[in-house]
């Protein structure tokens, strides 16, 4: 794997999925400047809580093939495993997919992020385990917190 920070500003994703992990996927991409569609039959409660800007759309249905059609990122995230393998089959090779039930199917895997001052700094285990992650990372923010900054520019 190669680690990349994405410039999503302008892009295109598409979530499928609206359950907890479409949920914190969500809530990682809704500050990049990017526009989101969540496209699920139901919502995790999350989704409902706040009026989204037009930027993000809530497409309250099954799963199309269409639905994935002018996006740049794709994140698969049903508790459907037909539709997920659905969903990585029709993406297109140009697309980017994060297939969250099959490690296989994946083209990137999230990586959680602490900030801390002006620096952000990324835990990941290449999909194969998100407890275990952060774990760490709330071992790294909590060392970070003890320190007293002595690092100047």
């Amino acid at each position: 794997m190669y680690p990349i920070q994405l410039n999503l500003c302008d892009k295109h994703v598409v979530i499928v999925g609206g359950g907890k992990i479409a949920w914190r996927k969500f809530q990682a991409l809704i500050h990049e400047g990017c526009t989101i569609d969540v496209v699920s039959p139901t919502f995790h409660e999350g989704f409902s809580k706040t009026a989204w800007p037009a930027t993000v759309r809530l497409l309250q249905k099954v799963y199309e093939a269409t639905d994935i059609e002018a996006a740049a990122l794709v994140i698969v995230a049903t508790d459907d495993a037909d539709v997920n393998d659905r969903v990585a089959r029709d993406a297109r090779e140009t697309q980017w997919v994060n297939h969250t039930g099959d490690r296989e199917q994946s083209d990137f895997f999230n990586m959680l992020t602490i900030k801390h001052d002006d620096m952000m700094i990324s835990v990941g285990s290449s999909g194969q385990s998100i407890r275990k992650t952060q774990a760490y990372a709330k071992k790294i923010k909590a060392y970070l917190e003890t320190l007293e900054e002595d690092i100047h520019e």
